[in-house]
């Protein structure tokens, strides 16, 4: 199989309030809220990472539906029955836009996920006829895909890497770890956290007693008042002042340097900044 004819990308998303029950979040923030932001973090970098019009958001919950219509995805109606189902309905969907297209399954609750990420991934899958990818476990699946012309075979759930295998999913142990951080539980936010999350899911969590701050490439800054921008791992554009800088123990900072931020709002500016791995004794704000 070759990269070529593109890719369409089916992403089921439960969202509501049976939306992510093994989460417990902190005081003061709704479950099914939390459950949105990761969704809208994981769906920007999709949408981000695919051409237009190639995003199939499988869902019954009218939030995520109105959410996928923002970010320029296609919606599809959960038809009830399950993930399995979903994923079916979406792959329908995804192949009456355009029936040679090879077929890609990601999990809608990725909130660390990049663009970039997501292109590698498919890159790597395309030279097979199937292929899963597992999630940072092992043992679940947070990509699933098939080649024009060739069946997928969902069988999600616990263990279902090992049955995908079966189905005759090639396994692609690819170093990607924020593809392969799904977020089901608190342990798993926790880890999501670490690698650096989207914007929406920083901002839900901002304060709550969780390390929400997220990671950035700096794309611009002037060496005149230290000013600056940066880009999310969504994509996105978030800009810092000359002030923010000023306050800092950092003397320069060059484009394509990564750092973790934090946001004055969901779609920014900067409100403090610091190297990754670098302790808050060199923050920047």
């Amino acid at each position: 199989m070759t990269a070529s004819p593109p890719w369409q990308l089916v992403v089921p998303v439960k969202g509501g309030p049976a939306a992510k029950t093994r989460l417990h979040p902190p005081t003061g923030v709704d479950r099914a809220e939390l459950a949105l932001a990761l969704a809208t973090d994981c769906l920007a970098a999709c949408v981000a990472g695919m051409p237009r019009g190639r995003v199939h958001v499988v869902t019954a919950d009218a939030r995520v539906a109105q959410l996928a219509t923002t970010l320029g995805a296609r919606v599809a109606a959960d038809p009830g029955g399950g993930l399995d189902a979903a994923v079916l309905a979406g792959r329908g969907a995804a192949l009456a836009a355009d029936p040679g297209a090879a077929v890609a399954v990601l999990l809608g609750d990725l909130p660390s996920l990049r663009a970039e990420d997501l292109r590698a991934a498919l890159e790597a899958a395309s030279a097979h006829e199937r292929a899963v990818v597992p999630d940072a476990d092992g043992t679940g699946t947070v990509l699933l895909t098939a080649g024009p012309g060739a069946d997928l075979v969902p069988a999600f759930g616990q263990g279902s890497a090992a049955r995908h295998e079966v189905a005759g999913h090639t396994r692609l142990e690819l170093d990607l770890p924020r593809l392969r951080r799904d977020v089901d539980d608190d342990g798993a936010l926790r880890a999501a956290l670490a690698l650096g999350v989207g914007a929406a899911t920083g901002a839900v969590l901002s304060g709550r007693g969780y390390a929400a701050a997220m990671q950035a490439s700096v794309h611009t800054f002037d060496e005149e008042d230290g000013s600056g921008s940066a880009l999310l791992d969504d994509g996105r554009e978030v800009t810092f002042s000359g002030e923010v800088f000023a306050a800092s123990a950092l003397r320069h900072l060059r484009p394509g340097q990564r750092v973790s931020i934090d946001l004055a709002g969901a779609g920014g500016p900067v409100s403090r900044l610091w190297i990754v791995g670098i302790g808050d004794d060199q923050t920047i704000g």
